[in-house]
């Protein structure tokens, strides 16, 4: 599937705290391997709620609803479903256009095309909202979780894949290796009082399909959960990559040692390693050297936890903070970037 080498690469979370596209794309480009387009959360349709939903049928920007009682969701639905077998099950991807990432939505994804013809970076990411995340944003016109209609989770699910689609294939155009993450912070809440009855299978599935659509393109997938989650689902699943905050919550997915061990023991599969804290107030006190040795510290045991030598590990290990950077100063997402780079550094120039 892959046409480069993602072992100790850094990458970096979508999101940003500068408005302007080409200040967050030139930090971007000076400090990571694998550069991913820049979401500038602070712009109201670019949260992560909103970004993606741009011709979502019975989609109401300001109530962040499905109207599914509005008179042209019926007509709406039929549209999309008749584009997804089309784009699908025939395979006419012209049609994709339709789910590009518009400038009113995503000011920052052309620009980054742009720049990226002109270079020669072996590898790109985009990301997307996951399907349970936004399932279980949305509500209906009666205030009804999405989660819980099989038909409109349906929809969520396919609209989530053509726009993924739709991107990564627009990130092949610059770059012969891509890599696309299902941001899933939802996934933190899973099996909260809220959302008990929302079985496994369910979440499982909804990733699947998604994920089993973008690897028949030649597209590298991963699951980046900014907290903790009952990670058996997402190590159970197809995804490549598993991103994490490895700074805050590297015990929680050590206690998924069975299905951790069986996942880096598949071909094609790779941690993330949210290395770099992106709390504020942890940010402006740490010293690279503290991040180093936590990082250092939980190699070590979680090769003796495994039965995988650090070399193993590291050959299937990858970079990044340990979430977005868009609810950082402009000043401190820049420290974060700079953290990863000299982290990289320290830890290439030990092997």
């Amino acid at each position: 599937m892959e046409t480069c080498s993602l072992s100790l690469k850094t990458t970096h979370i979508g999101s940003f705290p500068f408005e302007n596209p080409e200040k967050a794309i030139d930090l971007i480009l000076e400090s990571v391997d694998i550069p991913a387009w820049p979401q500038l959360s602070k712009l109201r349709n670019e949260s992560m709620i909103i970004q993606f939903n741009e011709g979502l049928p019975g989609f109401e920007r300001e109530k962040e609803i499905i109207n599914t009682s509005s008179l042209t969701f019926e007509e709406e639905l039929m549209k999309f479903y008749e584009l997804y077998f089309e784009i699908i099950e025939e395979k006419k991807l012209e049609l994709l256009e339709k789910f590009s990432l518009s400038e009113n939505y995503a000011k920052g994804f052309k620009p980054f095309l742009e720049r990226l013809k002109s270079l020669n970076f072996p590898a790109v990411k985009g990301q997307i909202t996951g399907p349970f995340t936004l399932a279980i944003a949305l509500k209906t016109e009666n205030k009804e979780n999405v989660i819980f209609k099989d038909d409109l989770r349906d929809l969520i699910i396919k609209f989530l894949t053509l726009k993924a689609l739709s991107q990564a294939l627009e990130l092949k155009k610059v770059s012969p290796t891509v890599i696309l993450f299902l941001d899933e912070p939802g996934l933190s809440g899973f099996g909260s009082s809220s959302f008990i009855t929302v079985s496994k299978d369910t979440v499982l599935s909804a990733l699947n399909e998604i994920v089993e659509i973008l690897q028949e393109f030649g597209i590298i997938t991963g699951i980046h959960v900014c907290a903790n989650t009952s990670w058996d689902i997402i190590l159970e699943s197809k995804v490549n990559i598993i991103s994490f905050d490895s700074f805050n919550f590297y015990d929680k997915l050590i206690i998924y040692r069975n299905f951790l061990r069986e996942f880096l023991e598949n071909e094609n599969k790779y941690l993330a390693w949210g290395v770099i804290p992106t709390n504020s107030e942890t940010l402006e006190n740490i010293s690279l050297k503290e991040i180093v040795y936590k990082f250092k510290s939980q190699l070590k045991d979680l090769s003796f936890i495994l039965n995988i030598s650090e070399d193993e590990i590291l050959k299937k290990s990858l970079f990044t903070p340990a979430c977005g950077l868009g609810s950082l100063s402009e000043s401190l997402s820049i420290k974060a970037f700079e953290f990863l780079k000299n982290f990289k550094n320290f830890i290439e120039g030990e092997r």
